[in-house]
C-alpha cells in the first residue's frame, strides 16, 4: 500500500517536471552552423521543424536556427551534415504549449536539393532540381527555376516558376501552380482542386483535364491537370 509520504512524493515529482516545461515557455535561441558541401547534391532529412530553403555562396551549405520554448532545451534539437545529407532535428514530446524550430538552409547555386520533412516547407528561388516530400504539411515553392517534383499531403504551391518540368501532388488538400515562362511539362494531381497558370504568350499546350481550356493535339508541351475541380488557364 502507498503511504500519504510516497504519494505526496510523487505529486511533487510530477509538479517539478510540469515546472521545468513551463519554465521554457519564453526561451528562445538562434544559433548559425556552416558545413562545406564538396558536390552539387544537398539531400535534407528534416522532423519536427518548418523550413525555408534559400540560395546562398558557393561550395557550402549555411544554416540559421531559432529555437522556442521547450525546444532550447538540451537535447531537444541537432544539426549534422554527413556527405551530402544534411540532418535537422527538433524533438518535442508531452504537453508542452511552445515548442518549435525554423532553419534556414541557404543552398549553393545549382545545387540540387531533395528534402523530406514532416513540418512546413517552403523554397526561395531554387536554381536547381528540387524533389520535396513533405508529410502533415504543406509546401510552397517561390521563383523556382529547375525541374520539380513536389509531393505533400497538404497543399501545394509554386509561384513565378521559370521551370520547365514540374510535377506536383497533395494527397489531401489542393495544388497551385504558376507560371512566369513557358513550361515544356506539368503533371499537377491532388485530392482537391487543382489550378495551373500559364504565363500570356502564343505558345499552345496539349493539355489533359475535365476543363473547358482550348488544348492543342500537335504542341509538343503539355499540361496534366486531375483533382476533384481543375483549371488549366492563361494570365491575362
Amino acid at each position: 500500500m502507498r503511504s500519504p509520504l510516497t504519494a505526496l512524493a510523487a505529486a511533487v515529482l510530477i509538479g517539478c517536471t510540469a515546472c521545468t516545461d513551463i519554465s521554457s515557455i519564453n526561451e528562445s535561441s538562434h544559433d548559425r552552423r556552416s558545413f562545406d558541401l564538396p558536390g552539387d547534391s544537398l539531400v535534407v532529412d528534416a522532423g519536427g521543424t518548418d523550413v525555408r530553403l534559400v540560395t546562398g555562396d558557393p561550395g557550402r551549405v549555411q544554416v540559421d536556427r531559432t529555437l522556442t520554448g521547450k525546444a532550447t532545451a538540451d537535447g531537444n534539437a541537432s544539426w549534422s551534415l554527413s556527405g551530402d545529407r544534411l540532418r535537422l532535428r527538433v524533438t518535442c514530446s508531452g504537453f508542452v504549449p511552445d515548442c518549435g524550430g525554423l532553419h534556414v538552409v541557404r543552398v549553393p547555386p545549382r545545387t540540387a536539393v531533395t528534402i523530406t520533412s514532416d513540418a512546413p516547407v517552403r523554397a526561395v528561388g531554387p536554381t536547381g532540381a528540387l524533389t520535396a516530400t513533405v508529410s502533415d504539411s504543406w509546401l510552397r515553392v517561390e521563383r523556382p527555376a529547375g525541374p520539380l517534383r513536389l509531393r505533400a499531403q497538404q497543399s501545394v504551391t509554386v509561384t513565378d516558376a521559370t521551370s520547365a518540368d514540374v510535377r506536383a501532388t497533395s494527397d489531401e488538400r489542393k495544388v497551385d501552380v504558376a507560371f512566369a515562362r513557358p513550361p515544356d511539362h506539368v503533371d499537377a494531381e491532388a485530392a482537391g482542386a487543382v489550378r495551373v497558370t500559364l504565363p500570356p504568350g502564343p505558345e499552345t499546350y496539349r493539355i489533359t483535364c475535365d476543363c473547358p481550356t482550348k488544348s492543342d493535339p500537335a504542341s509538343p508541351r503539355t499540361v496534366v491537370a486531375h483533382g476533384t475541380t481543375a483549371q488549366v488557364r492563361k494570365a491575362p
